[in-house]
């Protein structure tokens, strides 16, 4: 979602059915043209996704990480296993676990010119080896049956359109009794007003992706896949720190500098999809989980 690598390509100019959000270019044009901003957001971490903020958090680099650690709790990870990251974006999320875990990540993206820098932050960083990136779609997954012990997606999972086609992807990858965990913004299930419903539709607009789903069918959805073990965690309160703070700090810069500082457009319109979540999970009808589900051992 922030940032994060897109995996579903929406071409040309559409109108997505039923919802009256037009979408001026593709997924992957769109997040090509914000890859200069995304190397830059979350400094060394690369962490182009929202952080989490605990009641010891002090910095959005403590945030950061504290939602890098969230992602993977529960897989037990280390030297020797397979992760795929599903959304890899400019590879962050894959640098820190292979650092952080010492496994063998593959990063999937749509965005191709994200293949590319990906791995050159991942040479820089001494984890070349661990670590490689792929151009592809995730509701294609382009690899074996059983290839991974986990399957992430951070802030990746909203653009799949078919969310029982791509779980069920999933399930093929994974190991028998491997994990795929999510952190992703959902709707909460409340209803919506018309100014909530105007958040949706410029969360979607600038972060090119289908409806945001409720959470509870996207556990329904798991199920149905075949999945055991489901699980979810509330993190709300804790992504809306973030959300909080780059709002006020967006804000901040078009009060200075009604152009924003000049950024293009994709940026622009990035942000103040950024905005709109904010405005939608402090509200309520957002909301900010972590997912999780296993394929039986």
């Amino acid at each position: 979602m922030l940032f994060r690598g897109p995996l579903r390509i929406m071409d040309r100019m559409q109108t997505q059915a039923g919802s009256g959000v037009e979408m001026e270019t593709s997924v992957s044009e769109h997040y090509a043209a914000l890859t200069e901003r995304m190397e830059k957001f979350g400094g060394d971490l690369l962490a182009c996704h929202f952080g989490l903020w605990g009641p010891d958090t002090t910095t959005d680099q403590e945030g950061l990480l504290r939602a890098n650690h969230t992602l993977v709790q529960g897989c037990d990870l280390g030297a020797g296993q397979r992760v795929l990251d599903a959304g890899c974006g400019v590879g962050g999320t894959a640098i820190t676990l292979a650092e952080t875990h010492g496994v063998h990540v593959t990063g999937l993206t749509i965005c191709e010119p994200h293949v590319a820098v990906a791995a050159q932050h991942a040479e820089q960083r001494g984890v070349g080896h661990l670590v490689e990136f792929r151009h592809g779609d995730f509701m294609d997954l382009p690899f074996p049956d059983a290839s991974f012990d986990a399957v992430l997606n951070h802030e990746s999972f909203c653009y799949a359109e078919d969310k029982l086609a791509y779980l069920r992807g999933v399930y093929r990858v994974l190991k028998r009794g491997g994990r795929w965990q999510a952190l992703e913004g959902l709707l909460s299930g409340a209803p919506m007003t018309e100014a909530q419903e105007a958040f949706h539709a410029t969360a979607r607009r600038g972060w090119r992706m289908p409806p945001l789903e409720p959470w509870r069918d996207v556990l329904a959805t798991l199920a149905e896949a075949g999945f055991e073990g489901i699980w979810e965690q509330d993190l709300s309160a804790e992504a809306a720190r973030s959300t909080g703070r780059i709002r006020n700090g967006w804000l901040l810069l078009t009060l200075m500098n009604p152009r924003a500082g000049g950024l293009n457009q994709a940026s622009r319109e990035f942000m103040e999809a950024t905005v709109g979540y904010d405005q939608g999970l402090q509200a309520g009808v957002f909301t900010y989980r972590f997912l999780s589900g296993a394929r039986p051992a």
